[in-house]
């Protein structure tokens, strides 16, 4: 087995594993034109909730904003090669114990063969 390969093994049994720190959260890819509508389906994520991120140049817009930790692959998490920034979404829980909403995926601020570190708002 390749290091590449015990990366992406690692990335799927290990870091999202939902025994340890992940959770369940639901991708919702963006539909393209001409393409039939993409099912949502539901992948094991890290979520780091409600980092407070200044918005505005003079500092005074604040915005809640998440961490999201996937697999890089497009059968156990998001693979980059599908990713629309701005237009797909992940539905989770804003706090624990509240029911999912859908936050767009607006930054990829991580990528390895492993894993995806996505930001969310």
């Amino acid at each position: 087995m390749s290091l590449h390969d015990m990366i992406e093994t690692d990335a799927i049994t290990v870091f999202t594993s939902t025994d340890d720190f992940a959770e369940v959260v639901t991708y919702h890819p963006r539909q393209r034109f001409g393409e039939s509508t993409p099912i949502p389906r539901s992948i094991n994520a890290v979520v780091i909730r409600q980092q407070i991120q200044t918005l505005a140049e003079d500092g005074d817009t604040v915005s809640p904003m998440w961490e999201v930790h996937v697999a890089n692959s497009s059968t156990y998490g998001i693979s980059s090669t599908e990713l629309d920034l701005g237009g797909d979404q992940i539905a989770l829980p804003p706090r624990d114990g509240k029911e999912a909403a859908r936050k767009t995926i607006t930054q990829l601020t991580v990528q390895d063969h492993g894993m995806l570190v996505l930001e969310c708002r």
